[in-house]
């Protein structure tokens, strides 16, 4: 009976994990304005065009721009989630044109510790002088470096830090491609795209004879955990309010985690429990705005926070690190 109530226990944290997404706007719902044509990844918060022309689309756009939602100059596909996606050439005939797209990180990556990627994408369907095909290589590129297609294009060279070595053939659904890695850098940027030349790229062609792949992107996502990364889908809503008022950090933690509130209008108590369900800390009647809490002499690498109102829990997974 113990063994199953510290699988619930354990169960009920890794839900509501205090994890969040480090790529800004990954789901690309947030823009300055509608696109009227292809070509305008700008039109995005903070994505940018890294590597030539990626493409931005979304409902609001009239089916005259090209890049409107579901219908558009490449061919037909829903959102993922929300009302929008990017799109970008990953194979373009036999030249070694391709087409990257990247952000800003919230927050730069610490060395040592892993983190989860993924991002949907679906083939589309344009054909080029009716012409298309499936690739693979699909991915993402961290860096220090701030990419930028007029003055500093990413490159092509045959490396990614996250990607797939299975060909995306399907123009119906979205595929999910996930991924994890160490960081051996403080990394700032993330790009998006197939970071590798021809001769490293498979493909499966469905017409003609010349390969030309374009896939539509949606819900990238980074963070260090797992299940929240590979199941991440934007809604568009905060299904527990309290998340909105409250911060968690630092988080990876070494001696000490802060829980700060926003505002609050109740009391309320603060549990600690390790990854075999042991009380580390409990604190009852908080009524500070920051609380420190002390975790340094916990030996475990994973730590589960517990906050309860009177009206409200919130449950957040911290990651140990040794100081």
């Amino acid at each position: 009976m113990k063994k199953f109530r510290l699988l619930i226990l354990l169960l009920s944290f890794s839900l509501f994990s205090c994890a969040q997404n480090l790529v800004p706007n990954g789901s690309f719902e947030e823009y300055q304005t509608c696109p009227a044509s292809i070509i305008q990844i700008g039109n995005y918060t903070n994505w940018i065009a890294c590597r030539n022309t990626p493409d931005y689309f979304n409902e609001c756009a009239p089916v005259s721009s090209d890049a409107s939602v579901p219908s558009n100059i490449f061919g037909f596909q829903y959102p993922a989630s929300g009302n929008a996606y990017a799109g970008f050439w990953a194979k373009n005939g036999t030249s070694e044109y391709r087409e990257h797209l990247g952000i800003q990180l919230s927050s730069n990556l610490q060395i040592g510790i892993r983190y989860y990627v993924s991002l949907k994408v679906s083939l589309a369907t344009y054909p080029v002088n009716n012409q298309y095909c499936g690739v693979n290589k699909l991915g993402v590129l961290f860096s220090t470096t701030t990419y930028n297609t007029l003055v500093n294009p990413s490159p092509i060279n045959n490396y990614a830090h996250v990607y797939t070595n299975t060909i995306i053939t399907d123009t119906l659904n979205w595929v999910s491609i996930t991924g994890s890695f160490v960081a051996d850098s403080a990394y700032s940027f993330i790009s998006v795209g197939n970071f590798y030349s021809n001769s490293f790229t498979d493909s499966v062609q469905f017409t003609g004879f010349e390969c030309n792949a374009y896939y539509y992107v949606d819900d990238v996502c980074l963070s260090t955990d797992s299940q929240y990364t590979y199941n991440y889908t934007y809604t568009g809503t905060i299904i527990n309010t309290i998340v909105s008022d409250i911060s968690i950090y630092p988080n990876p933690v070494t001696d000490f985690v802060n829980v700060e509130f926003a505002f609050f209008t109740d009391a309320y108590s603060i549990s600690v429990y390790d990854e075999l369900g042991r009380q580390v800390f409990f604190k009852q009647n908080v009524t500070n705005t920051i609380e420190h809490i002390p975790i340094g002499n916990t030996e475990t690498k994973i730590l589960f926070l517990k906050i309860n109102s009177s009206n409200e829990t919130f449950n957040c997974k911290l990651i140990k690190m040794k100081p």
